[in-house]
């Protein structure tokens, strides 16, 4: 109960907030219903033009990831995930015994293009985060993409976001008592049951219920955005269609929530909210540094 009393608390104090003074892409309203049910879909957040340009970029990227794979010293088959970095993003994959090749991510993929910040970390996600969290600092620990190309064979079964940042750094603290992080979920395709999209489980949010698991497909369209809650139970299939279904993900917690440095570049920044409403970046000691550690996954 403690959980769901904190998250109540949490929405309240946006209740003097009008959707008019709130920056980012969510409204007051926005806010209540992702602490209620743990996810947020918001239609139509990106321009034409923004999708286009996604488009076009995730799929030189993914181009240029697989022929440097290709090229790669290494050619040593496993199931296991092998690491290659670019630029310093990094690029994580499997070389199958059979000699294919599944891409599963691009690790601070900004590294390799640097204009993909444009939409992970605009302005307009930053202050989306900071009203989200509901506080002036946060720092950006995720941008990646996600392929899931045709057949590759890529899933991810059921887990919570907090999991990993757990796991990935043992001093993990959730300061804020709200979760103190939050993933948004850009769809390059179209994202549904049969290309590998995303499920959660409705009944396990705040936390597990002890009755049966109830999956809800997420069906989304570019242009739309996704925010999830770390404590949100969810998966995604294997890619069954003949099509991609790309996807790039961006990630912020509350600054101090976090304590080691994420795989690929630009990440582990340290945004400041302020009190004239302009945004400071400012770079941790660690946000350059490249490391091989145990992945943080998503």
């Amino acid at each position: 109960m403690k959980i769901l009393a904190t998250i109540f608390l949490f929405f309240l104090s946006f209740s003097t907030l009008t959707a008019k003074e709130m920056r980012g892409f969510l409204t007051t309203e926005d806010i209540r219903l992702f602490f209620e049910q743990g996810y947020l879909l918001k239609r139509g957040c990106l321009s034409q033009e923004e999708i286009n340009g996604l488009d076009k970029t995730t799929e030189t990227l993914i181009k240029y990831a697989l022929e440097e794979i290709q090229r790669s010293i290494d050619q040593t088959l496993s199931e296991r995930d092998q690491f290659l970095y670019i630029a310093g993003s990094r690029v994580v994959f499997k070389r199958h015994l059979d000699d294919s090749i599944s891409l599963a991510r691009i690790n601070g993929v900004s590294g390799m293009e640097p204009s993909l910040l444009e939409t992970l970390r605009s302005e307009k996600m930053i202050y989306t985060f900071f009203e989200l969290l509901n506080t002036s600092e946060l720092e950006h620990l995720i941008s990646q993409i996600h392929p899931k190309l045709p057949g590759d064979g890529i899933a991810y079964p059921k887990h919570r976001d907090i999991q990993f940042r757990q796991s990935y750094d043992p001093d993990w603290q959730d300061i804020l008592g709200n979760g103190s992080y939050a993933i948004c979920i850009i769809p390059v395709d179209p994202m549904n049951a049969t290309n590998g999209g995303l499920w959660i489980d409705k009944n396990s949010y705040p936390k597990p219920q002890g009755i049966e698991e109830e999956h809800i497909w997420i069906d989304a369209n570019p242009g739309d955005l996704l925010f999830m809650h770390p404590y949100l139970f969810h998966g995604s299939g294997p890619n069954l269609s003949s099509t991609s279904r790309r996807t790039l993900l961006t990630g912020f917690c509350a600054f101090g929530a976090n304590h080691r440095p994420y795989p690929g570049a630009d990440v582990n920044q340290q945004l400041v909210l302020k009190d004239d409403g302009s945004i400071e970046t400012r770079h941790l000691s660690w946000s350059q540094k490249v490391t091989e550690r145990t992945d943080a996954n998503h």
